[in-house]
């Protein structure tokens, strides 16, 4: 039933006090038991467990709305947890008309949520963020141009929401919209690069101070970082019309992986956060392709400061997994230079372009000989 219609039990003038509220518990239990019945179903994994839950959520939704919600601060909780349930649910299916469900079911709950004394109880502001993030999240998987927009919409209601109550201060979310924004900008066609650049760019400066103290804030950073070089990469792929501002890019660009690589190293010196190391080689890798396509002379320094050990900026020189990274990343680099040769450098510098492959050869070398296991490229 919608919310905004008279529940069963408003319309039966005729029950007494002890009957409603012995029909309201009845209802109440019904929906709560529904509702956990759903949940501990998601966590078995058993097959068919997806549906059983969706189907325990909605009558746990049927039974809340026939409570008093509309008087009743518990009950309208109750409800928009059903549906935020349900939202939830429906978000990890794989075919359309889940996802548009899924949609539903978060904008059934917001209204609910919205209604909530959010001064009163914190979990109601924040759950009411959650549900505007959730509902971007699944419009971000329908990937159509205009849920894309939707999506981005909901995001700038998070935001809104965030920040006029008692989640105000709450940094972890202020990040995790700033995140989404940042990489749903990337997603349109054309892509909005420069948006994502500067959201991401703003992101960094707000987890900077606390990366060398909270692994959350450094992987907020780090993905940052990730999202920054991607912006950029796409900005220059699409031609700059300023060459200044290209080469502005690119040195900031090289700053950043500088930073994400010297930021993931730290944090798996502590063994702490091996999930860093794939960043580490992430960012490796993307740095070896900006020098490739953009100043190709420094590869070979670029990547011999990265790996040996002797140079002014050691980053992991024992990480197997950058080596061999190091190693995919000199050979492919030789190759596609040789294949554009003269088309890039011109007949009159091909002299520059032996140079370059030279030095290229002289680093894989290097890197063969470094101390440690022996990779092959």
């Amino acid at each position: 039933m919608p919310p905004n219609e008279e529940s069963p039990l408003e319309g039966k003038t005729t029950l007494s006090a002890s009957e409603e509220n012995s029909g309201s518990d009845a209802l109440l239990k019904a929906a709560q038991t529904h509702m956990q019945q759903g949940i501990d179903l998601l966590s078995t994994g058993k097959e068919g467990a997806a549906q059983e839950a969706l189907e325990n959520f909605d009558k746990a939704i049927a039974a809340a709305q026939q409570l008093p919600w509309q008087t009743n601060e518990k009950y309208r909780w109750l409800l928009a947890a059903c549906w935020m349930n349900r939202g939830e649910l429906l978000s990890n299916a794989d075919d359309g008309a889940a996802l548009a469900e899924a949609v539903r079911s978060f904008d059934e709950a917001i209204p609910h949520l919205e209604s909530l004394p959010h001064d009163k109880e914190a979990q109601y502001h924040g759950t009411l963020v959650m549900a505007w993030m959730s509902r971007s999240h699944v419009l971000r998987t329908l990937a159509n141009p205009d849920a894309l927009t939707e999506a981005l919409l909901s995001l700038g209601r998070a935001e809104e929401v965030r920040k006029t109550g008692p989640a105000s201060n709450d940094v972890g979310l202020r990040a995790s919209i700033m995140i989404n924004r940042a990489a749903l900008q990337l997603e349109f066609t054309p892509p909005n690069a420069l948006e994502s650049l500067q959201e991401a760019d703003a992101l960094i400066e707000l987890t900077s101070p606390d990366e060398d103290k909270q692994p959350m804030a450094a992987e907020l950073g780090l993905k940052a970082r990730h999202l920054f070089c991607r912006a950029v990469d796409t900005l220059m792929q699409a031609g700059p019309e300023d060459p200044a501002q290209a080469e502005e890019w690119l040195m900031r660009t090289t700053d950043r992986i500088e930073e994400a690589l010297q930021l993931a190293a730290r944090w798996r010196e502590q063994n702490e956060t091996p999930a860093f190391e794939k960043l580490q080689v992430e960012f490796f890798r993307f740095g070896c392709h900006l020098y490739l396509v953009s100043q190709p002379h420094f590869l070979a320094e670029f990547v011999l400061d990265v790996l040996d050990a002797e140079r002014a900026s050691p980053m992991h020189a024992d990480s197997k997994e950058l080596r061999q990274a190091g190693l995919e990343m000199l050979a492919g680099a030789n190759q596609a230079l040789k294949q554009r040769g003269p088309a890039t450098f011109g007949a009159q510098r091909m002299d520059r372009l032996v140079e370059i492959i030279q030095s290229l050869d002289a680093a894989a070398e290097k890197v063969q000989n470094l101390p440690g296991q022996v990779l092959v490229a």
